[in-house]
């Protein structure tokens, strides 16, 4: 059986995803907290306790691309940093001596990208992440910088540098909690079905 770790930033959307997955056999959830750095940490973690076969990382995410609404689900073909900055030789974006994009693994994607659920809109694409809340104002940086970016977050950069390192395969789904230019991040939390994650149990009882 396929051991797969299943890890989030907060403790609501832990909640959420707990009650989604419920006693799934092969399946680990934890928590890392908000960040790079809790991400990190909670990655290299949970890899060097389990070894497991694939990290996924989910939560919620707010919408770059403007025609992602609440509720829609997304996940990353790859992932960038938007607040990073290694100087000359680098490109934006860019960790020194590592690739600018963390693409999933490409089997696990593949696999994603298939899935059809009723009710629930599914797309791929570029998710971008670094250590800031963004903001409507923020957006039209983050548009020119990336202009195919579907949305941001805060950790999906870090966990997928810590499984580039590790080798270990990685890929992202996130619930968008705000549309890209309006602020309906608080009423998400009050109006999210616990259904909101079954992308992603769908996805799970595919792999294992």
């Amino acid at each position: 059986m396929r051991k797969i770790a299943v890890i989030v930033a907060l403790e609501s959307e832990y909640e959420l995803v707990r009650k989604s997955l419920s006693t799934m056999p092969g399946v680990s959830l934890s928590l890392c907290g908000i960040g790079k750095v809790n991400a990190a940490v909670g990655a290299t973690s949970i890899i060097e306790r389990s070894r497991p076969d694939a990290i996924i990382s989910t939560g919620v995410a707010g919408a770059v691309d403007a025609s992602l609404k609440p509720m829609d689900v997304i996940v990353a073909e790859r992932v960038a940093y938007h607040d990073v900055w290694c100087g000359s030789g680098n490109e934006w974006g860019q960790v020194q001596g590592f690739p600018l994009y963390f693409e999933a693994d490409k089997e696990l994607y593949a696999k994603a990208i298939g899935i059809s659920v009723d009710g629930l809109s599914l797309k791929g694409g570029l998710q971008i992440s670094g250590d800031r809340f963004i903001t409507a104002d923020d957006l039209p940086a983050l548009r020119k910088l990336y202009p195919d970016a579907l949305s941001v977050d805060m950790e999906s950069g870090a966990l997928a540098q810590t499984c580039h390192r590790y080798g270990v395969p990685f890929i992202s789904f996130r619930v968008i909690s705000d549309s890209a230019d309006e602020g309906s991040y608080n009423d998400f939390w009050t109006k999210a079905p616990e259904n909101s994650f079954r992308v992603l149990k769908t996805y799970l009882d595919s792999l294992i």
